[in-house]
C-alpha cells in the first residue's frame, strides 16, 4: 500500500519519495510485463519432441516421447509417454495446462492400468526419479507471485535481465521465490534459481543449450540441479518436429488408458 505524505513533511522530500515509490512500481509492471512476453513468445504451433531424461548423479536414463498443442485460445497440453527402460514403459503423462493457472495433471501407470489426476501433494514430488518436479512442467500462474527486477547478469553471452518473483501464497506453492534470469531480446529464461520455504536456495534451473529450429527458440537441453541434495539431472531435446500433426484425442483422459 501506498501511503499518502501529511503536509508537514517538507515538499523536497515527499517529490523525491513519491518519484521513487513510482518508479518502483513501474518497475514491477515491466517485470511482469517481460514474463508475460516470454510466456507469449513460446511456441504457439503444435509440435513432437523426442527428449532424453538422466540423472548424471544416479546413473540411470528415461526416453520420452512428447506431444504438444494449443487446443484453444485458454488451454494447450502436452503427452508424454516413456518408451524405455522396461520398468517404467508405458508411464504416460497428461498436461493441461489453463490460462487462469487451473492446471490439471494426469498419470497412467501400467502397473495399476487407470489414469490418476495428480495431486498437489505429488505435484511437489519427482518427475521420474529426477531432479525436475511434476510442478517444474507446468506453466506457471504469473499472477500468484510478485514480481520485481533485481539486477542484471551476463549468462553463457546473454545479457539477461533478473526478475524476482515471490509467492503472494507461500502455504499454495512449492518455491516461495524464484530469480529469473531473462534474455529480453529474444525473450528466453537462461536459468532459474528456486527457493524453498524457508528461503534458502533449492534449485538451480539452466538452460545450457538454446537452438533456434524452424524460427523458434528451443531448449535443446536443460540442467536442474539441486543444491542442496547435490545431485542434478538433464533433459534433453534429440528430435523435435515443429508444425507436426497432433491430434486432439492425445489430450484426453481416456487417451492415457488405451
Amino acid at each position: 500500500m501506498i501511503r499518502r505524505h501529511c503536509w508537514s513533511v517538507a515538499i523536497l522530500a515527499a517529490l523525491v519519495t513519491t518519484v521513487q515509490v513510482t518508479a518502483a512500481r513501474a518497475e514491477d509492471e515491466d517485470a511482469r510485463a517481460l514474463l508475460q512476453r516470454v510466456v507469449d513468445a513460446a511456441p504457439k504451433v503444435p509440435f513432437v519432441a523426442k527428449v532424453k531424461l538422466s540423472s548424471t548423479s544416479r546413473g540411470w536414463t528415461r526416453d520420452l516421447q512428447l506431444s504438444h498443442k494449443r487446443l484453444n485460445d485458454n488451454e494447450e497440453g502436452s503427452f508424454m509417454e516413456v518408451t524405455s527402460p522396461q520398468d517404467v514403459k508405458g508411464t504416460r503423462f497428461l498436461l493441461l495446462d489453463r490460462s487462469d493457472g487451473s492446471s490439471v495433471q494426469y498419470i497412467f501407470v501400467p502397473a495399476v492400468r487407470r489414469a490418476i489426476q495428480i495431486s498437489a501433494e505429488t505435484r511437489k514430488q519427482q518427475f521420474l526419479g529426477s531432479d525436475f518436479y511434476v510442478y517444474d512442467l507446468a506453466k506457471p500462474n504469473l499472477d500468484a507471485y510478485t514480481h520485481s527486477f533485481v539486477g542484471e547478469e551476463d549468462i553463457a553471452g546473454r545479457h539477461s535481465k533478473l526478475i524476482q518473483s515471490v509467492a503472494k501464497n507461500p502455504e499454495n506453492e512449492l518455491y516461495s521465490k524464484t530469480v529469473l534470469a531473462v534474455d529480453p531480446t529474444d525473450l528466453v529464461i537462461v536459468r532459474s534459481q528456486l527457493f524453498d520455504s524457508k528461503g534458502k536456495l533449492l534449485k538451480v534451473w539452466t538452460n545450457e543449450k538454446l537452438e533456434k529450429i524452424d524460427g523458434q527458440w528451443t531448449p535443446v537441453r536443460q540442467r536442474m540441479s539441486n543444491v542442496q541434495d547435490s545431485t542434478d539431472s538433464l533433459l534433453e531435446i534429440t528430435e523435435i518436429h515443429y508444425n507436426a500433426e497432433v491430434p486432439d484425442e492425445l489430450f484426453t483422459k481416456g487417451y492415457l488408458t488405451r
